[in-house]
């Protein structure tokens, strides 16, 4: 039988046989000297050496069966390891494996302890005592203290805009003991649990004070979290994988795995999140069983995966996700929101959902900023429809110079959000707009969009669950530069009512405030929803125990 080579492992020429030369005088021979030592005793010892040779990533890798290591083909592979400071869907999955919350959500939103033990709200709401439960200790066997806390909160919240917002309510933030600290707040402030428990990036994890202490534009010299995993820093290769190794010291919770919430049982001895972009290596690496997970697959790979026994696939996120196109409000021509309201006019979401679903019932057409299905659900101040000629009109009429190429930037390697660029393309090149579609990878395109300048369109998508809401979507803030978001919208009069709706203390004062935010936001172009789809993932069916979420949950899955 002729062996498959693997798709995983590289695959080196084999060495060029060359014939020795006897020295003058000496016949050539075939005869080999006798070896007295035992067949079985040269194998254990030629094992020991290569067990001694080996660099240590690849010797513990040999420790982990193929049986207890989970292999994960995520859609990208983010090469951002600090879970404050992007919002890469790989990074925060990375992150939840080795970093850990205070706090967490289970499927009905609400907010568990996960390392606290406990919290304690005063009678006027504005200050909170937590602590922490007994056993928590960082991977470098230091215990997790208060203080690590507070600065992982304070760094968390000078990058996450509900992070923020809750911390331009506080008064204090500090240390009562090793295992207790204090929020007191200077004004109602009625999101702190869901702040704290925010499944969507950015993630308030923990980590230690020293790290924390890394400056927020910065990001973290080491990886060092309390989670069920540990990030094997001798095994990683940026682009290529990331490997984390199972935390024997972690104490899971006692409840059952939720979401977030609940016990992180980690089953598995390794993880190894595996960049595999296309997609037919894809399938073929899951149907061998080389790779046993992949994260999100075109619809139109379906059908022979689903036909395959040995391969389940599902959707684990019922809310899916939002298509977003995101103006660069701070260069022309999208500096002039009527140019703006006419892109978006001209916007048929029926395009992009066929890009990027490619089946019916993965697609749904919402103009909701907030998602659609959420409690805060509106289509306040959006179009109603796609008109596609009155678009028109209002580019002509905007007086913007419409002479100079519009830069789309592109992450090429990212499907989901590729996609979306090209029907872009097609309809502004159609709406007479010269196009400039710059392609380049993911993690390059996160450091481009994060520019000021040099762009002046970009596209991505984003979980529901982080979008439903003026504090969690990232793209209602109006703060422009200063606080801002990329593609710095700035309107005052957003900024003061997202303060407002911080601190409703009810849903119908939220509802009312969120729904005058997105009339605002909508009106004003902060961007153009192009909505709302989910998508397939597909494992090997000896696996159990995967999660559902609004995030790939990767511990809790054992093999049979």
């Amino acid at each position: 039988m002729q062996l498959r080579p693997s798709l995983l492992t590289p695959r080196p020429s084999p060495p060029r046989l060359q014939r020795s030369t006897p020295a003058p005088g000496c016949p050539r021979t075939s005869k080999r000297m006798p070896n007295p030592m035992p067949r079985p005793v040269r194998l254990l010892i030629a094992a020991t050496l290569l067990a001694t040779a080996l660099p240590a990533g690849q010797a513990a890798a040999q420790t982990a069966t193929r049986a207890s290591t989970l292999r994960v083909a995520p859609e990208t592979l983010t090469r951002v390891l600090d879970p404050h400071f992007t919002t890469s869907f790989t990074t925060r999955d990375f992150a939840y494996l080795v970093f850990d919350t205070l706090v967490a959500v289970n499927d009905r939103w609400e907010p568990t302890p996960q390392m606290l033990e406990r919290w304690e709200r005063s009678a006027d709401g504005l200050t909170w005592t937590f602590t922490l439960r007994e056993g928590l200790a960082w991977h470098d066997g230091q215990p997790v203290t208060a203080e690590d806390c507070v600065a992982s909160i304070r760094r968390w919240g000078a990058r996450d805009a509900l992070g923020g917002a809750m911390m331009r309510a506080t008064a204090a933030l500090e240390v009562v003991d090793a295992k207790t600290f204090r929020l007191t707040l200077r004004e109602p402030f009625g999101l702190v649990l869901q702040a704290l428990g925010k499944p969507g990036a950015m993630v308030p994890m923990m980590m230690p004070a020293r790290l924390a202490a890394t400056p927020p534009m910065q990001q973290i010299p080491e990886v060092i979290g309390s989670g069920p995993y540990i990030f094997a820093a001798d095994e990683y290769r940026p682009g290529d994988r990331i490997v984390v190794r199972r935390n024997p010291a972690y104490r899971p919770r006692s409840e059952p795995p939720v979401w977030a919430s609940g016990g992180k049982a980690a089953r598995m001895e390794r993880v190894e999140l595996i960049a595999m972009p296309d997609v037919s290596t894809q399938v073929s690496a899951l149907t061998t069983g080389e790779i046993d997970y992949v994260e999100r697959l075109p619809a139109d790979v379906l059908p022979v995966l689903e036909r395959n026994r040995a391969v389940r696939v599902a959707t684990v996120s019922s809310y899916g996700y939002q298509g977003i196109l995101r103006f660069n409000h701070l260069h022309p021509p999208f500096d002039n929101p009527q140019v703006r309201r006419a892109v978006m006019l001209a916007v048929n979401q029926a395009d992009y959902l066929a890009a990027v679903a490619g089946r019916p019932e993965f697609a749904r057409e919402c103009r909701s900023m907030f998602g659609c299905g959420t409690p805060l659900e509106s289509t306040a101040g959006m179009p109603e429809r796609a008109d596609f000629a009155a678009a028109q009109r209002m580019l002509r009429e905007s007086g913007a110079d419409l002479s100079t190429p519009i830069v789309i930037i592109h992450p090429a390697d990212a499907p989901g959000i590729a996609a979306l660029g090209l029907v872009s393309q097609d309809l502004l090149t159609r709406l007479g707009l010269r196009v400039d579609l710059q392609s380049m990878d993911l993690n390059t395109y996160f450091g481009r969009r994060a520019r000021m300048d040099g762009w002046n369109l970009a596209h991505t998508t984003n979980t529901v669950p982080d979008m439903q809401s003026p504090l969690l979507n990232p793209f209602v803030n109006g703060s422009g530069r200063q606080g801002g978001f990329a593609g710095w919208p700035q309107d005052a009069e957003v900024e003061r009512r997202r303060a407002e709706f911080a601190r409703a203390q009810d849903d119908a004062a939220r509802k009312r405030i969120s729904d005058e935010i997105h009339r605002r936001a909508a009106e004003g172009g902060f961007y153009m929803p192009l909505g709302q789809f989910t998508a397939a993932s597909a494992w090997r069916s000896e696996l159990n125990g995967v999660l559902t979420g609004p995030a790939m949950f990767l511990w809790n899955i054992s093999r049979n």
